[in-house]
This record gives structure tokens, C-alpha cells and sequence, in this order.
């Protein structure tokens, strides 16, 4: 006898949230391309074909691709740490509140950066934004690491995930730096600097592991 609506069972408040993150993530997407869809009618009336269509609103596409790659990278890695909490403290809402108030507000600074010239300004809020949503997921792992009740039926989170977001943060805080300083020249190319994470964390692993041989 097959179960029914009623017999199943409840979602966990964790799951809730995760639902609730899912659904500002998509909204944040959506913000995104609906300003590339209004330029199609506009540039239809100024009698621009696609190259021209293209061509002339570069930039908007390539900030769009970028803060595409953002907020789905940091979906991700926000998926995965709550593939490990089962249980919800205070500091998870509020720091998850936090999470997605950086999200769904990443379509503003991404349509600013397009329409004005790279400044310390724009740099800075672009990349600030970007560090709220970092710093506020490493603030996340950590209360997740620090307090393994929350992973209760689950695998708890473990150093090398609290590195890895460590150290995405740790990058975001010397482009925003480099960024800001070096606008005229360095600008958001700042945001490379990234690329350094996964050599940081692939350093402090040896680091780790040559301590435990020695101990």
C-alpha cells in the first residue's frame, strides 16, 4: 500500500531554509538577465542588428556572465555546507539572512559596474558585496564547525571546508583592497586574485599533514 501526502515525512527546518535560499537565488537570476531581455525590443527600434546588438552592449553581457558564475558559485558552496546541518541555531538564520541579503542584492552594484566606469566606487561596492556573501558563508561554517549539534543524522563540517571558504574570503579581502586602490589601472582584474585560493589552502593541507606526520 503506497503512502500517502499525509504519511510522509515532515522537512527538517534546515530543509526549509535551503528552500527559502533556493528561491532568492533564482530571483537574484532573475534580476540579472531581465535588463539584457529589454534591450533586445530597444535596439530593434533603433534598427541595430545582432552583431550591432551585441557589439554595442558587450559589457552589459560580460557583467552579466560574471555575477552569473558568482552567485552560482556561492549557491553551490552554500548547497554543500547545508548538506551538513540538520539543525538550526540563532547565529544559522541570522547569518543565512545575511547570505541571501547580499544575493539578491548583487543585480544592483552589477548593473551599476556596467553603466559607469571602473572607480574605486564601483570596485568597492562590487567587490564588498561579493565579500558579504563570502565572509558571511566562512561565518556560517565556522558556527557549523564550532557547534557539530547542528549536523545531528549528518556528517559534520569538517576543517578543510571551513579552509576552503577561509580562504575565499582571505582572496575577496586583498581584491577589494587592490581593487579599490588601483581602480584606474588594476580595477576588477582585482578579482583574478581568487585564483589564489585553491594554492593557499592546497599549502596549508601540506602544512597540516606534516604536522600530524610529526606528531
Amino acid at each position: 500500500m503506497r503512502r500517502g501526502s499525509s504519511d510522509r515525512e515532515p522537512l527538517d527546518p534546515s530543509e526549509r531554509l535551503v528552500f527559502f535560499t533556493d528561491a532568492v537565488v533564482a530571483i537574484a537570476l532573475t534580476l540579472l538577465v531581465l535588463p539584457l531581455v529589454d534591450l533586445v525590443p530597444e535596439s530593434r527600434e533603433r534598427g541595430l542588428d545582432l552583431g550591432g546588438l551585441l557589439r554595442e552592449n558587450a559589457s552589459r553581457f560580460g557583467s552579466f556572465l560574471l555575477s552569473f558564475v558568482v552567485i552560482f558559485q556561492f549557491w553551490w558552496a552554500h548547497h554543500r555546507l547545508f548538506s551538513h546541518i540538520s539543525r538550526l541555531l540563532r547565529p544559522v538564520v541570522s547569518l543565512t539572512l545575511l547570505w541571501t541579503l547580499s544575493i539578491v542584492f548583487l543585480p544592483v552594484p552589477t548593473a551599476i559596474i556596467t553603466a559607469y566606469e571602473p572607480s574605486a566606487g564601483t570596485v568597492g561596492l562590487y567587490v564588498g558585496t561579493l565579500l558579504l556573501t563570502s565572509g558571511s558563508l566562512t561565518l556560517l561554517t565556522l558556527t557549523a564547525y564550532r557547534h557539530p549539534e547542528v549536523s545531528e543524522g549528518r556528517s559534520p563540517v569538517t576543517r578543510e571546508r571551513l579552509l576552503g571558504s577561509t580562504a575565499t574570503t582571505a582572496t575577496l579581502v586583498v581584491a577589494l583592497v587592490v581593487g579599490t586602490v588601483f581602480a584606474d589601472t588594476v580595477g576588477f582584474f582585482a578579482l583574478l586574485l581568487m585564483f589564489l585560493s585553491a594554492p593557499v589552502e592546497a599549502l596549508v593541507r601540506r602544512r597540516w599533514r606534516a604536522r600530524e606526520g610529526r606528531g
